[in-house]
């Protein structure tokens, strides 16, 4: 019988593969696994003799991955991910543990309400208490040790992680995208604006270059979570993060009429302040929903 390419196989070889691949950079996987730039080449290098597969290629000043190395890396994250929730149903000490977030609103309704019960599957005692908020003063007052905000991603004394791809395209229901077959056709529908955002319908407008638009009566309200739920009921066209669009009653009951999109200096990030004085409790829910994200 022919070895097993896992007999002897390295976790930190795995681990240190998966920030590489994920980051295209050993100088930033370095940086996130407190390592110097060479181990983490070593670590590759001791990977790739291992396995008598190259996984990196490098071009110029940067590496990329190869066929086998794209192929290899879901791999990876899927086993790393099973082993780290595995372990923390074993042997975390979360009896009856109460994580309470901060949490925008519509990332509550348009994300983590289609999601939260895959973390409640891995983690049933754990209670998650969530507080909707949707202005930065909302979050001045908190206590919460992790946050999930709308913003630029600087807030003074925060770290923070960008939780998706901010870039906005209209949406509709499926009946309203068959009057549009053109982003001219916009002018026969109403138009869902959220307020407090600095990218809206104007940006999307300009750089269609349908600025005779702009004037076009308009519905506005202050969260993505009202615009999305009023266009899922007919009432306009509303513009929506496609990561948000992917799960969940809501998503389901619209579609995107255009693929063209702008992207945008806000998103959702999620914030706390001192990583070494958070809960147990909490610092597994943060890992899991930046895991769920990669």
């Amino acid at each position: 019988m022919d070895k097993l390419l896992t007999n002897n196989i390295q976790l930190n070889w795995l681990r240190t593969f998966e920030a590489a691949g994920r980051r295209l950079s050993f100088t930033l996987a370095a940086e996130e696994l407190n390592m110097s730039q060479s181990a983490v080449s070593q670590q590759v290098q001791l990977l790739e003799h291992h396995l008598d597969q190259r996984l990196f290629v490098r071009i110029n000043r940067t590496i990329q991955l190869t066929d086998s190395g794209r192929a290899f890396l879901p791999l990876v994250q899927d086993s790393l991910r099973q082993l780290n929730n595995g372990a923390a149903q074993i042997f975390a000490p979360l009896n009856d543990a109460v994580i309470e977030i901060n949490v925008n609103t519509a990332f509550s309704v348009l994300w983590l309400a289609s999601r939260l019960q895959r973390f409640n599957a891995i983690y049933p005692q754990i209670s998650i208490r969530q507080l909707g908020t949707n202005w930065a003063t909302d979050f001045d007052i908190s206590t919460a040790e992790l946050e999930i905000r709308y913003g630029t991603g600087q807030w003074s004394g925060l770290e923070s992680h960008r939780l998706i791809d901010p870039r906005l395209r209209p949406y509709c229901t499926a009946e309203y995208a068959k009057r549009l077959r053109r982003p001219e056709d916009l002018e026969t529908l109403p138009l869902l604006d959220v307020l407090g955002t600095a990218q809206g319908w104007d940006s999307w407008l300009e750089t269609m270059d349908l600025e005779t638009l702009k004037s076009q009566p308009r519905q506005y309200m202050d969260s993505h979570a009202t615009a999305v739920s009023m266009a899922a009921n007919g009432f306009g066209v509303c513009l929506m993060y496609d990561e948000l669009m992917q799960e969940g009653v809501l998503a389901s009951q619209l579609v995107a009429p255009f693929m063209d999109s702008i992207c945008t200096d806000n998103s959702y990030y999620l914030c706390y302040k001192d990583e070494g004085s958070m809960s147990s409790a909490s610092q597994i829910f943060k890992n899991w929903l930046l895991s769920d994200l990669s």
